[in-house]
């Protein structure tokens, strides 16, 4: 079905449902969020209700690592919720299935522009949207401001101050990521300027790409700042026992903080190896999308609507330390003042929207498996990466077949 035909149907399906929504509507919510993120969506859901709009909003949690497996299998038998926060990264495959809705006929320009750019678009696939943005998410770097007096502007920079905090023997160390994770290495591949995909085509072997990952395995192997085989959890540790000065995370990260730990958060220093380009990590957008099995659709915009308001906004940003993708959320007082937030913000300015496409799903395992060789191992980056760009060709191929 093609976007004319797609609008068409939305069309039909809104204007069989005269007036406001159906009095005792139950809309159903999917959510995977947990600790404070899962608060604040209750106080959302509860607000909501209170308005008594004749819409009842139903949240149900869903364990992360089953939620993608139970969405896909869910909204074919009708079985699914009417509406589900994830990120934007499958939505490829779940609209080639016509498992979700597009929203376009709903969206209008201001609609559009309340949104921080490129939030919205990264929901985009095939000239529909799907979705609208929640919250967005990339990596950005912490700083323990005890073992740091000021953040780095530059690689160079990051890296002598982290030469400086290291004492291998003591188990100290000026920079700790997960440097074999593809998707914290995008930070440095799209810095360089490389990209996953150019005119649709994979191009994980282009010079740029190379040029990040020598940048990467010298920053492993030359510079004696980092950890051998770093894992999330020895991330997390170091950190918490004040033994990591740098770490390059995301926002989740601040839920596995101690209280303890004092602490900042800074945009990644330009590439001084890539001419001064800054450092463009994935941007996530986590998105509330419809499901296309939802029978009242209406009613389910008119919640999406809410949950990304201002007024809901502000309450996953203050209480669920959420970065709204919202523009007016930031001109709250309160959430202005809240550094982290603001800085999380401020990287998405560099921020390059990770592809949503069906064949990304091709690309993690290759590339994964090319990260390990080159950042635990000694194959040469050109070498892993022409390997990967085979394997995702061999792979996207196949699935075209």
């Amino acid at each position: 079905m093609n976007r004319a035909q797609l609008l068409f149907a939305a069309a039909l399906s809104f204007s069989a449902i005269p007036g406001p929504a159906v009095a005792d509507s139950t809309v159903t919510l999917w959510h995977a969020y947990r600790g404070k993120e899962s608060d604040a969506l209750n106080q959302v859901a509860a607000a909501f209700n209170a308005k008594k709009s004749g819409i009842e909003l139903k949240v149900v949690s869903i364990p992360y690592d089953a939620f993608a497996d139970k969405i896909t299998a869910a909204i074919p038998r009708g079985k699914g919720p009417d509406l589900f926060i994830f990120a934007q990264d499958r939505i490829g495959d779940w609209a080639a299935s016509g498992l979700i809705e597009p929203v376009d006929f709903w969206l209008d320009d201001t609609l559009k522009k309340a949104f921080l750019p490129p939030t919205l678009d990264a929901l985009a696939y095939d000239d529909a949207v799907y979705g609208l943005p929640l919250a967005f998410k990339m990596v950005a770097l912490f700083y323990n401001t005890k073992l740091v007096k000021a953040a780095p502007e530059t690689t160079d920079d990051l890296i002598a101050q982290a030469k400086k905090a290291t004492d291998a023997k003591a188990g100290k160390y000026g920079l700790v990521y997960e440097n074999a994770n593809f998707y914290h290495h995008g930070a440095w591949m799209q810095g360089f300027g490389a990209r996953v995909f150019t005119a649709k085509k994979p191009t994980l072997d282009a010079q740029p790409s190379i040029d990040a990952l020598v940048f990467a395995q010298d920053l492993a192997k030359n510079q004696g700042v980092m950890p051998q085989e770093v894992t999330a959890t020895l991330v997390t540790t170091l950190f918490n026992k004040g033994q990591a000065a740098f770490v390059i995370n995301g926002p989740w990260f601040m839920a596995e903080i101690d209280k303890g730990v004092a602490y900042k958060v800074a945009v990644l220093p330009a590439i001084s190896k890539a001419g001064g380009k800054k450092a463009a990590p994935f941007l996530t957008t986590e998105a509330v999308i419809m499901s296309a099995k939802t029978a009242d659709k209406k009613a389910a915009f008119e919640v999406m609507k809410y949950l990304t308001s201002v007024e809901a906004g502000k309450t996953m940003a203050l209480t669920g330390r959420q970065t709204s993708a919202r523009r007016e959320v930031y001109d709250d007082a309160a959430v202005a003042k809240d550094e982290l937030l603001m800085t999380f913000k401020k990287q998405l300015e560099t921020a390059v929207p990770m592809p949503n496409t069906p064949a990304m799903r091709m690309v993690w395992a290759p590339m994964t498996s090319a990260m390990n060789k080159v950042i635990n191992g000694n194959v040469a980056p050109d070498a892993a990466l022409h390997e990967a760009q085979a394997e995702v060709e061999k792979l996207v191929k196949g699935a075209k077949r």
